[in-house]
């Protein structure tokens, strides 16, 4: 992020995620950070409840690979809409008559 001036910001913030509290700091607005860390909060949750008997390292290991499984599916999809576009975009437009 970038001030006024155009120097180079950053924004720092304290989050709780699955009940601990977390120093962030990033180029992102402080809500963009916090909204990050509620997705963090809310899948470590999801896996926590789903599986009590797990300790927090596994529940934060299973959370990144959700959330990395997310990443990749919506890269794929990302790069078949741009396949997609670039083929609608060279396809010379047909009239019906």
């Amino acid at each position: 992020m970038a001030d006024e001036g155009g120097r180079h910001t950053t924004t720092r913030v304290r989050v709780q995620i699955h009940g601990r509290e977390y120093p962030l700091r990033g180029d992102l607005t402080e809500e963009e950070l916090r909204q990050l860390a509620r997705v963090v909060d809310q899948v470590m949750h999801r896996i926590s409840t789903s599986n009590p008997r797990l300790d927090s390292e596994r529940v934060a290991v299973l959370a990144a690979l959700n959330l990395a499984e997310e990443l990749h599916r919506l890269r794929r999809e990302y790069e078949d809409l741009l396949t997609l576009l670039d083929e609608r975009t060279q396809t010379p437009l047909r009239f019906r008559a």
